[in-house]
């Protein structure tokens, strides 16, 4: 299966005309023939990569513009696309070659944070595996200086989007670490938090009831600003991985005295909407559901 998002040159900006899916316009716009009548000027196809070369490429063009991403433990050859989520570097494309990259990955941090709470309790590894498998992170995006302000970077955003609910992932996460990235992924429908609250997932069955108790997500300082961002991206048919915002300091007193904070969850409906609901956690790990 191929997936693949061509953009227009229209008015100096740059337009999503079609998402092409083995072959198939998904977007209802031009399909891949009205592109061939611009003759391939101004172009961008964004796509996984799909070689060694174009790995390496990608990887140089994220670290040199994401430093702090250079320990991360890329792949060096493209992995077979089975249908789920994996390792990925997503590229865009132009006549000039290789012009934007991002990379994305299984929601291994949010896994080992699971575990790091809950591998005592009894169905901990197969909760942790449904983390694993139905969240997605997004280690960083990166676009050349020539090419940036066009719309590239926001079109491998919804690219990556896509491609996670197409591969069975129901929530995704990224870091933004400076105005701009966040900018990016609030522009992109993203839920974008402050840096001073924590990001809770909790794991849940289809109707929305708890199946696992909520959990905090922590992240690195090392780029200075950061916070989380998030966008629950499809309706699952079972269960599935939630996420909201608690403070980082107790909000309320409960009745018999007790602190409590409260955790905000934000979920979306089929248009789109955002739907909040709010449930308590007791103490101050914010781990024990009241």
């Amino acid at each position: 299966m191929t997936v693949g998002i061509v953009l227009l040159p229209i008015s100096g900006r740059w337009r999503i005309i079609g998402i092409m899916k083995d072959g198939i316009n998904q977007c209802g716009g031009s399909g891949i023939e009205s592109v061939d009548h611009f003759d391939g000027v101004g172009i961008v196809r964004i796509r996984p990569v799909v070689n060694k070369v174009e790995i390496k490429r990608a990887k140089r063009l994220i670290v040199e513009q994401i430093p702090h991403l250079a320990d991360i433990e890329f792949p060096k050859r493209p992995v077979e696309d089975d249908g789920t989520l994996r390792p990925l570097f997503i590229g865009a494309f132009s006549k000039d070659g290789l012009i934007g990259a991002a990379f994305v990955t299984p929601g291994i941090q949010a896994a080992q944070s699971f575990l790091g709470y809950f591998s005592a309790s009894a169905g901990a590894y197969q909760c942790a595996e449904l983390v694993r498998r139905t969240v997605a992170e997004v280690e960083g995006i990166a676009v050349v200086d020539e090419y940036r302000r066009r719309g590239v970077a926001l079109a491998l955003k919804r690219y990556i989007d896509a491609w996670a609910a197409d591969h069975g992932a129901c929530l995704v996460l990224s870091v933004p670490t400076n105005e701009a990235a966040r900018g990016l992924n609030e522009k992109s429908g993203h839920r974008v938090l402050e840096p001073d609250v924590l990001l809770m997932l909790q794991v849940v069955y289809a109707d929305g009831g708890p199946c696992s108790l909520p959990f905090a997500l922590e992240r690195g300082q090392e780029a200075g600003y950061s916070c989380w961002a998030f966008l629950p991206i499809a309706k699952p048919g079972g269960m599935s991985v939630r996420a909201g915002q608690c403070p980082s300091v107790a909000s309320s007193p409960g009745v018999s005295g007790e602190e409590y904070f409260a955790v905000k969850w934000e979920t979306r409906d089929g248009d789109g909407n955002w739907i909040a609901t709010t449930s308590r956690l007791r103490g101050v790990r914010a781990d024990v559901m009241d």
